[in-house]
């Protein structure tokens, strides 16, 4: 389980959040439970600031969480019990499942759940209620490389 603690997760809750999970499983950034079900790990950084503040699961989005949700999400994983991320996914892969799709094999879950949230499409929305889009010339180009360049 990845906490993020960068800037904006920090203030968002994730600071507060890392150490309730701390307190709770009684384990510190890089330990796993005597159980073996859960290691704890501060995240520098999930990209998912219009989320804050977000947990990974097997590197599956959580977001929004709270320091009460977050306690929830390890007692139902240290529960077996199933756990759903708030997108991707319709549920978290196994370690083993992520092995096997960074070694490059199709797991079939990536048209899965949501990609996208409101938050994500904010500013798209926004662009396109208001006619904004990219320029087609935008009135200056780039400097030609110098030989050697």
């Amino acid at each position: 389980m990845g906490v993020c603690t960068t800037s904006l997760c920090a203030v968002m809750g994730g600071d507060e959040i890392w150490e309730t999970v701390c307190d709770h499983l009684g384990i510190g950034n890089g330990e796993t439970t005597a159980d073996g079900k859960v290691t704890l790990e501060a995240i520098e950084c999930n990209a998912a600031c219009d989320f804050a503040p977000v947990i990974m699961v097997n590197w599956e989005f959580f977001d929004n969480q709270t320091p009460q949700s977050a306690v929830k999400l390890v007692d139902d994983l240290r529960a077996g019990n199933p756990v759903q991320p708030t997108r991707g996914p319709n549920r978290v892969p196994t370690f083993k499942e992520n092995e096997h799709l960074l070694a490059g094999f199709e797991d079939g879950l990536a048209d899965e759940g949501d990609s996208a949230g409101v938050p994500t499409l904010l500013g798209k929305r926004i662009a396109a209620e208001k006619g904004w889009g990219i320029p087609s010339d935008p009135g200056w180009s780039a400097p030609e490389p110098k030989e050697g360049e």
